[in-house]
């Protein structure tokens, strides 16, 4: 996973935050989507208050993310 960017959603969540850990230890960077406020850690890309149930929620979550990864 070294250098990939990884979407974590749910990312609040005790299986989500597993996920996150275990993607930045493989050496992912990682974007931590959640309904609720994020992942809470400084190492991730965290994209809180996403419902993404609502397509004009994910899909700006999406964009938010390419462009915090420069991508």
């Amino acid at each position: 996973m070294q250098g990939k960017v990884i979407v974590v959603t749910g990312a609040a969540g005790a299986l989500g935050a597993a996920v996150v850990a275990a993607a930045l230890a493989k050496g992912a960077r990682v974007a931590a989507v959640d309904r609720g406020a994020g992942a809470g850690r400084a190492d991730v890309m965290a994209f809180g208050g996403v419902d993404l149930s609502d397509e004009a929620q994910a899909l700006a979550a999406m964009n938010g993310v390419r462009a915090a990864a420069g991508r």
